[in-house]
């Protein structure tokens, strides 16, 4: 068989199926070729980059580049890139193609930039977001970048929503903010403006945007899982939330921001694409809730965590149209939040005594945050390292061990 001589049909499937066998990918052969087409097709360099352009999980694209390079079709090494045998797999898998690069270079395909009049706001704007508290990782929060907030306040002036009554379910990144700092500096009648109000779990974040914004934004607090209060029924001409990324969370809501919008409101929802089955299902909830799906902006939001997304997600914007949901939905609340599905857990040692501590919510140490603060019990140090997979397979002692 020459390098143009495409692959019989049989043996192509038989080898991505047993791809997607071997490290359990849930989208199967769809999926693995998804994923394989962009590596080929595409400028990919890093498993970041790779999540970024196939909306896969880095976890679960970092075992598919351990097989790969099992298998000679990736080189071993920091950068991802194709063997020789590798090449010639792919090219008899997907055939000889030029690669042309129709992407945007200024806005990296996200469609929108920041205008120069802009920088001004964007400037304050991160001198309040550098003071935001440290994020509850048990309460899914990442911090979205401040070019994020405000790209998202101009998105909402684009619309003509941003003078309308707004709610957030949810504003750990405070993007209530960025359309209170955009509303004065871009409205001259920003005064007549209606009320912005933002409900969250936390109070910290909450003290925060009251502050940042002299009082002029409605803070209350509230947890997705319980009942939204009637005073918030039906008022608002668009919500925002960018929820726990679970199939219940993303549900729940959704669910809320439905019963808060008027008839014809808008939602926008920040979300990873999850799994073929999953993503349907929360697709299939939302249409029967009566919402209408009216655009999805790829890899809109940028955050600063959320690295298992490539810390980035992507902005569903939809449209309320019935009042009264195709089903009387039942929300569901376990699990919730995403370390309630898998709980993380990662294993740092401290760069002076090499001694290895378990983190996560299970553990003596939920967060990195918690350990640095206790510190080292063997030599007093603060400062830890993360240790890979194989690292913290080999690590077999730990404090509680010896205790």
């Amino acid at each position: 068989m020459t390098l143009s001589e495409p692959e019989p049909t049989g043996v192509k499937s038989e080898w991505l199926a047993e791809l997607a066998q071997a490290i359990r990918l849930r989208e199967g052969v769809e999926g693995i070729t998804r994923a394989l087409w962009a590596l080929y097709g595409g400028k990919i360099f890093s498993t970041r980059d790779w999540t970024a352009a196939v909306q896969i999980p880095v976890p679960v694209l970092a075992a598919l580049r351990r097989e790969l390079e099992k298998r000679d079709i990736l080189i071993q090494g920091k950068k991802l890139q194709l063997s020789e045998a590798g090449m010639e797999k792919l090219e008899s898998l997907f055939g000889r193609q030029e690669k042309i690069d129709a992407q945007c270079p200024a806005c990296q395909g996200g469609g929108r930039i920041l205008p120069p009049e802009v920088m001004p706001v964007l400037e304050e704007f991160r001198e309040i977001c550098d003071k935001r508290p440290r994020v509850d990782v048990t309460l899914d929060q990442s911090h979205a970048t401040p070019e994020t907030g405000v790209r998202k306040a101009l998105l909402l002036m684009e619309k003509g929503l941003l003078m309308r009554p707004l709610l957030f379910i949810g504003d750990d990144d405070l993007i209530s903010v960025a359309c209170h700092l955009v509303r004065n500096r871009f409205m001259p009648n920003a005064q007549e403006a209606a009320a912005i109000t933002v409900l969250d779990i936390d109070a910290r974040y909450l003290e925060l945007i009251r502050q940042a914004s002299q009082g002029q934004i409605q803070v209350r607090e509230y947890d997705v899982r319980q009942e939204l209060p009637e005073d918030l029924h039906d008022r608002f001409s668009a919500v925002l939330t960018d929820p726990a990324y679970t199939e219940n969370g993303i549900t729940a809501f959704a669910y809320r921001s439905w019963r808060a919008l008027e008839e014809a409101g808008s939602l926008f929802l920040s979300m990873p694409f999850a799994d073929g089955p999953s993503l349907h299902s929360i697709q299939n909830n939302l249409v029967q809730m009566g919402f209408a799906f009216r655009d999805i902006l790829i890899g809109f939001n940028r955050y600063k965590g959320a690295s298992i997304h490539a810390s980035r997600t992507n902005l569903l914007i939809a449209e309320k149209i019935r009042s009264t949901p195709e089903k009387s939905f039942r929300l569901r609340y376990t699990p919730f939040y995403t370390g309630e599905v898998r709980p993380p857990r990662s294993v740092y040692a401290c760069t002076m005594c090499k001694t290895p501590y378990p983190v996560g919510p299970e553990e003596a140490f939920p967060t990195i945050f918690d350990l640095k603060k206790a510190g080292c019990k063997e030599c007093g140090n603060d400062s830890f390292q993360r240790l890979n997979s194989r690292e913290a397979n080999e690590s077999n002692r730990s404090p509680s061990q010896e205790d």
